[in-house]
């Protein structure tokens, strides 16, 4: 995979995802030392499901430790922090399931709220049928 996306655009990055295994002991032999050129790994250093911290510093303490720690500091590819990382409760849509979080074990009990509606004009939105027992995705709440 990589070879094609190099012979289509050898600027273009290679990014993989580190599979939640965050470790030099890992990754680092998966490309040779002098093959690195636009090789960058993922990784997803999800808090949402982390016992609540309460401020900003505290969050931003977490993120700075599980980032600079050894097994991170070792990795010799670029890193970026990808996907929903940055949230901080399961609260969000698909975090855990839009409206369906609950309390076991994690830090927050989500509040109810309505599915929001299209900003568009009436003759261009689409919704859904809000009188539903259940809509999809379909996963634990089924």
């Amino acid at each position: 995979m990589r070879n094609v996306i190099r012979e289509a655009n050898s600027e273009l990055k290679f990014v993989f995802h580190d599979a939640f295994l965050t470790s030099h002991l890992i990754w680092n032999d998966l490309f040779a030392d002098d093959d690195m050129e636009n090789v960058v790994m993922d990784t997803h250093q999800y808090l949402a499901w982390s016992p609540a911290l309460y401020t900003m510093k505290s969050y931003c303490s977490v993120f700075n430790v599980n980032l600079t720690g050894p097994r991170v500091k070792k990795i010799k590819y670029e890193k970026w922090v990808g996907e929903w990382s940055l949230a901080t409760d399961v609260c969000a849509q698909w975090l855990e399931g839009f409206n369906d979080a609950r309390s076991d074990g994690y830090q927050y009990n989500c509040q109810k709220v309505e599915c929001p509606r299209s900003y568009l004009p009436e003759e261009y939105a689409v919704d859904f049928d809000r009188s539903a027992a259940m809509l999809g995705p379909y996963g634990e709440s089924t």
